[in-house]
């Protein structure tokens, strides 16, 4: 595990796994796991550095949550879409209140399956890693599928994009054949 000195610098990006709390000196800092399973320590809560990775990606938290309210209904702790690159969306998952000390936030594309434990659930990503996080299945399992349906969303919007796009250049090059 290293620690990163310059903490403002840091981002989510699609290498994020999971950005956990963890208490040090009676300050809370974040345990960062990228996908290689490589982990960071950052001197800063997990809430901040997705506000601020909102913010650097050309967005803001409170604009994420909109989409994300406006895509799946008004309810709490919804998965938010961070960014994007060429239609892929980087959706991070609450397990609590996103402004909670507590929360944990998962990277949707790295959770393989998860289950029950006696300490709550336990979430195994796809690099194999398991992480213990003070939630239930049934909690986890309803924010899969909330992450999920923000998915389907995201691409249905980007794919009449594109639909769009090539209507307007085909209108545009019948239009020109006409004026010829």
């Amino acid at each position: 595990m290293s620690t990163k000195t310059d903490d403002k610098s840091f981002l989510v990006s699609f290498e994020t796994a999971v950005l956990q709390p963890i208490q040090m000196n009676n300050k809370i800092f974040t345990k960062v796991t990228n996908i290689s399973g490589e982990t960071t320590i950052i001197g800063r809560k997990p809430y901040d550095i997705v506000r601020q990775s909102c913010s650097y990606y050309g967005s803001s938290f409170q604009q994420s949550v909109k989409l994300s309210k406006e895509a799946l209904g008004n309810y709490h702790k919804l998965p938010t879409i961070i960014a994007h690159d060429y239609g892929n969306p980087c959706i991070l998952i609450p397990t609590l209140s996103p402004k909670s000390d507590l929360n944990v936030w998962f990277s949707y594309r790295t959770i393989q399956s998860f289950h029950s434990s006696e300490e709550g659930c336990v979430v195994v990503l796809t690099n194999g890693h398991s992480v213990l996080i003070n939630s239930s299945a049934a909690t986890i399992s309803r924010q899969i599928a909330f992450a999920n349906m923000l998915n389907i969303h995201f691409h249905k919007r980007m794919s009449r994009l594109t639909n769009e796009a090539i209507l307007i250049s085909r209108n545009q090059l019948f239009q020109k054949d006409f004026q010829d």
